[in-house]
Parts: C-alpha cells; sequence; structure tokens
C-alpha cells in the first residue's frame, strides 16, 4: 500500500498485552496499518532493536504555576519541550482554582497560557480550592465540554473537609468524570510541624518527621471510605506510603474503582537525603515526603501487581534558589516540589524493566495506557492500534544516560535524580504523525500542541 506518510519499520512494539516486531504505517497523523509485510513510504524509520511504544501520557503536573507562595519555573513551552525529550507526548495539568476564580475561569486562564507555546497535546484537571454550590454546579457543565478530572487537597490551607469531599466525589462521578485526591491528613501534620518548630527543629528532615506515613494512611484510608460510600471512582495521587498502598488494594479486593499513582522519587529517593545540609535537603522536599526503603520496596510491589495504576512526574518545577530563599530558617515554608517530567520514562524503564522489577508491557501500562484511560484519552491515545493517533515513542534500550542539569532541557536549576546513570532512553518521539524529537534534535515549535476535548470517565 502507498501513501503512508511515515513508516516505522522493524521495532518492537509494545503494548499492555503483546510485545512483536511489525511495520506501522501513519497517515494524516493517525496509525493507518500495524503489519509484519514490509511497507512502503516516502519517510522511513528504521527501528530496529528498539522499543515502539505509544507515546508517554503524564497526567500530574504543575506547569507555570503559582503554588506556595511562588512559582514553578518553566512556561509551557519550556515544560513540554523537556517532557518530549524524556518520551512524552501529551501532558494533563493541575491548575489551581486561586482566589476569586471560577473553575471556567481556571481552564481559561491556564488555555491562554499553553495554546501558543505548548508543543505537546495538552487537557488540565483544575484543583477545586472553593468549595461553593455554584462550583458544584459548573462542574457539570465543564464535565460535558471534555474536562473529565479534577483534584482536590486534603492538605494545606485549602484543604477539603470530609463533608466537601464526598460532595465532591458524588458530583464529579455523577457526571462521568473522576477526582483525584492528594490524601494526607493536614491537622494532624500542622500539629506536628508546629511543635517541632517550637522546639527549635526547624532542618528539612523535620518536613519528613512532621509528615509520618501515618498521616498519608488514615487520609487514603478515609477518602477511600467516602468513595465507596458514593460509589464514586476515586485516584489517589502520589503514594508513597506502604500502608495508603494497603488501603488501595484492600479497596481493589472488595471491587472498588479506587487508583493508585506513585512517581519516580518515591521509588528512587531514601528520606536520609533530608539529613543534607539544607542547600542540598531542599532539593528533595516534596509532599508527601521521600520515605525509607520499606516503603519502596512496597511501591514497586504494588506496580508489579497492578494496585498502582500509573506512574507520573508531579512535576512541579521551583528553583533550588526560591526554595532557599523562602525556606529560610523553617522547613514548612520551603515550597514543595521538584522537577520530573523528562526523567520520568528514562528512571521508570532503566529503574523498572532493566533491573526487572516489572516486565515492559507493564511499563507500558503505567506511563502511557493508563493515564489515557484515567483522564478519558483512550483509545485516541495510549495505545498503537488502527485509527489511534500516531504519538509513538522510539525507546533505545542500549542507550545509556548520565542524568545532570546541565544535559536535561529544563529551565529549573537541579534536578532531584543529579548522578543516576539510566539504560533506556527515548530515541525518537512522534506527536500526531510528526517527528518532534530525533536524538538530540527538536522538530516542533511553540504552539504545535492541540488542546484535546476528552471522555468520560470508564472504570477499568
Amino acid at each position: 500500500m502507498k501513501g503512508y506518510d511515515l513508516i516505522i519499520k522493524n521495532g518492537i512494539i509494545v503494548t499492555p498485552s503483546e510485545e512483536f516486531v511489525a511495520d506501522i504505517g501513519i497517515c494524516q497523523g493517525k496509525v493507518m496499518d500495524i503489519s509484519q509485510k514490509l511497507l512502503n513510504g516516502k519517510n522511513i524509520i528504521d527501528a530496529k532493536g528498539k522499543y515502539v511504544i505509544p507515546g508517554g501520557i503524564d497526567i500530574h503536573t504543575h506547569i507555570d504555576a503559582p503554588l506556595h507562595g511562588s512559582n514553578t519555573m518553566d512556561d509551557w513551552y519550556e515544560a513540554t519541550c523537556s517532557a518530549a525529550y524524556g518520551g512524552v507526548t501529551c501532558v494533563v495539568d493541575y491548575p489551581i482554582q486561586e482566589e476569586g476564580q471560577t473553575l471556567r475561569d481556571v481552564i481559561s486562564n491556564s488555555m491562554k497560557k499553553a495554546e501558543d507555546k505548548s508543543i505537546l497535546d495538552y487537557s488540565f484537571s483544575p484543583v477545586i480550592t472553593r468549595r461553593t454550590d455554584e462550583g458544584y454546579k459548573e462542574i457539570a457543565e465543564l464535565i460535558k465540554e471534555g474536562f473529565t478530572t479534577y483534584k482536590v487537597f486534603m492538605a494545606y490551607s485549602f484543604r477539603a473537609r470530609d463533608e466537601e469531599l464526598i460532595k465532591l466525589l458524588d458530583i464529579i462521578s455523577s457526571n462521568g468524570g473522576i477526582l483525584g485526591v492528594h490524601a494526607e491528613n493536614d491537622w494532624a501534620i500542622e500539629y506536628m510541624a508546629n511543635k517541632m518548630i517550637s522546639e527549635g527543629k526547624t532542618e528539612p528532615i523535620y518536613h519528613c518527621l512532621s509528615r509520618p506515613p501515618v498521616t498519608e494512611e488514615e487520609a487514603t484510608g478515609r477518602v477511600i471510605r467516602l468513595a465507596e460510600m458514593v460509589k464514586a471512582p476515586v485516584l489517589i495521587v502520589h503514594v508513597s506510603a506502604k500502608g495508603a498502598l494497603e488501603e488501595i488494594e484492600n479497596a481493589r479486593r472488595r471491587g472498588n474503582p479506587v487508583y493508585g499513582e506513585t512517581c519516580p522519587h518515591f521509588l528512587t529517593l531514601d528520606q536520609d537525603l533530608y539529613n543534607q545540609p539544607v542547600e542540598e535537603a531542599a532539593k528533595y522536599v516534596v509532599t508527601p515526603p521521600l520515605r525509607e526503603n520499606e516503603h519502596r520496596l512496597a511501591l514497586w510491589s504494588g506496580l508489579s501487581s497492578g494496585a498502582l495504576s500509573l506512574v507520573s512526574s508531579d512535576h512541579c518545577a521551583f528553583s533550588l534558589k526560591e526554595k532557599l530563599r523562602l525556606g529560610s530558617g523553617a522547613f514548612n515554608k520551603i515550597p514543595h516540589g521538584a522537577p520530573g517530567i523528562e526523567t520520568r520514562i528514562p528512571i521508570l524503564f532503566s529503574e523498572g524493566v532493566v533491573k526487572k522489577r516489572i516486565t515492559i508491557n507493564k511499563f507500558v501500562e503505567l506511563v502511557s495506557t493508563n493515564p489515557a484511560k484515567i483522564a478519558g484519552l483512550y483509545p485516541s491515545k495510549g495505545t498503537i492500534s488502527i485509527g489511534s493517533d500516531a504519538d509513538i515513542t522510539i525507546i533505545d534500550p542500549e542507550k545509556e544516560m548520565k542524568i545532570s542539569t546541565a544535559k536535561l532541557h529544563s529551565v529549573c536549576d537541579f534536578t532531584p535524580f543529579e548522578g543516576f546513570i539510566v539504560k533506556g532512553i527515548p530515541s525518537v518521539v512522534i506527536k500526531g504523525g510528526k517527528v518532534i524529537v530525533s536524538g538530540d534534535e527538536l522538530f516542533a515549535i511553540p504552539g504545535d500542541g492541540n488542546h484535546i476535548k476528552r471522555n468520560s470517565f470508564k472504570a477499568f
């Protein structure tokens, strides 16, 4: 057959259930043929010996975001360029609702930030901080318009109370959406943090000790049971603690549509990093905090078993300079967050697939297919199948890289993974049938990305 715009030849195509060598024929931005018969076209990429996977989808980012008295460093062009080099083709961001804003205002302002800058396809999951009757009505309208995912915090000054949580779970699920929840008991954390500071315990290690695993475990169990009462699906974001994972496992055994997300930093970094001088320790101040090894081992087991459904970056690129300026004198003033949009896929492939903690099929499920399903992007995205968007990442399993701030494409002035040696690097990234990254070259321009209207959530 002639007329393909692009052919990917000889690659090892990987889905959550299959692994096979075939050619892919792409036309007008869609996958049009998958064949073990040799295909011909005007543009050919030879992917022999490389893994060909659905483009990575990151559904937990904070791009150009005002948070914690600061603003993340990267705009939508800078962040999505960095993401593309890391094998990502679509981003669903968490813009936060500020004082005086409706949820529609949040989306409108975010669209203005992204539409002329993003090189990747994108959408938004508004963070609901103002729980009002008008806002509840707004949610139903926005879900119909394709904004099917939302987030709420059980932490920080805009934390949701139980009666607000259950109402949001009920309203969002009844209209075909799903709520993501940052689950930590903030009342307990606030008490512990104030007590420690009053005792002169101001170093970054107390960020961790004031947010012990039980604060995450309790909050996770509580919101799961609230969701169970109204028969709503729920996504527990950035799971870090063994006990929180166990709450998710137990809920799934009961047949509840509960989904757990974790992040590369929780899988690879240890809480001992907080014992360094503040100039180093501040890099690792994220919430929930880093945990001890038993928690990391449990998370890897949860990924392998399916108890955890996806791995996102929680990309939140505060500058180290700002972290140190704002956090001078007290751990609870350090902005919580770190960059990670470019390193998510290489780290999970290297630490997971290469080290045989997860299979290559599970890897694809975690970084692409399940994020697409939760976000309402599947089957247009998150799969390589006839008619799907030609969003494809080609990974060279033999290529190694030492992660360093200098070599990454982020504008952030640090990476929490400095010095990590990773094996298995995205070598070619294709969005909508067009090569946007090949090796060290970028072939996309600001505004190449499109806003994607998403489908209602379907349990899986």
